[in-house]
């Protein structure tokens, strides 16, 4: 027979051992790391920003990525570089928070559908929820992004945001803040975002799953994050970048002497198709693609990095 002592001490097989864990995703929570990861990352690569952004707003003016950025800081020095960092931080920061909110908003939504699995995402719902929330951050934050892309690659044009929604809204219209190209950036959002963020999420799992049996998955720790996030944000770049294309050039044209050309989406596609070929639907992708490796891999690294900081689970 057991003693009193035994049998009121559990055996340690059968106790439950109080070990600290990652606490699952809030929501505000998700938002701050999102935020802050995106406004570090995009610090960090401001001047890949700044040639991305003027060699799609000004296709044939450069021969290749070295004459453009030797061409802005001849004229413009290193703070050239950087022109537009500060109100491009003011745009990225919540549009991410809302990004990365939304993202695990309406997965976790999602789960509880019929899309779902046992409450949880599945592959179809982690797809859209990723578009969904791509939609929703381009279409709460799109008047920074058109004062920006303007103040960016045709310097001196406003002072700064409040001057330029004011302009704009003098010139053509308060809706033109939310109008003047967003059809085309949505169009652009639900592929970017949906591919980007439908990757990273798929490739954790998978990394945190191979090989392993059921319940026994492999930690994950935010240097995982770096390589993981340069390849997602590379592909969903690819995959949109005709329609970042036709939503950067309808927010400049008529600005800094550019000609008024295009009256929507479509028509710019088919007018760049008609007149550049199928590749002038691709012109900066190269610059694309130089600047979104090291943004991915430091912007999901920094959001994965605060996250464990905060105790959050980094799961995808």
């Amino acid at each position: 027979p057991r003693s009193l002592l035994s049998a009121a001490t559990p055996s340690l097989s059968h106790q439950q051992v109080n070990m600290p864990q990652a606490k699952k995703k809030a929501g505000w929570e998700s938002a701050v790391a999102g935020g802050a990861g995106a406004a570090f990352s995009r610090t960090v690569i401001a001047p890949l920003e700044r040639l991305r952004m003027q060699m799609i707003a000004d296709p044939g003016r450069y021969s290749g990525m070295m004459e453009c950025i030797t061409d802005i800081y001849k004229k413009e020095g290193v703070a050239g570089l950087w022109r537009g960092n500060s109100i491009n931080v003011y745009r990225i920061a919540p549009q991410s928070a809302i990004g990365f909110f939304c993202k695990d908003f309406y997965k976790v939504k999602l789960g509880e559908t019929p899309l779902g699995i046992n409450g949880k995402p599945s592959v179809l719902s982690l797809a859209l929820s990723s578009a969904l929330s791509g939609i929703t951050m381009m279409t709460l934050t799109y008047p920074l992004d058109l004062v920006r892309t303007r103040m960016t690659t045709t310097p001196g044009v406003y002072t700064g945001l409040i001057d330029g929604c004011k302009k704009i809204a003098a010139a053509e219209g308060w809706y033109s803040l939310f109008t003047k190209g967003l059809t085309a950036a949505n169009m652009f959002a639900v592929p970017y975002y949906g591919t980007s963020f439908f990757v990273l999420d798929m490739m954790k799992r998978k990394y945190a799953s191979y090989g392993r049996e059921p319940g026994k998955e492999r930690p994950l720790n935010a240097l995982v994050s770096l390589p993981m996030g340069a390849a997602a944000n590379m592909i969903g770049c690819a995959v949109a970048f005709p329609f970042q294309t036709a939503w950067k050039r309808i927010q400049v044209q008529g600005i800094g002497g550019r000609p008024i050309k295009y009256t929507g989406t479509f028509q710019c596609i088919s007018e760049i198709l008609a007149n550049e070929g199928f590749f002038g639907l691709f012109n900066g992708l190269r610059a694309n693609l130089v600047k979104l490796a090291p943004t991915g891999a430091i912007q999901f690294w920094a959001v994965d990095q605060i996250k464990i900081w905060m105790g959050l689970s980094i799961k995808g």
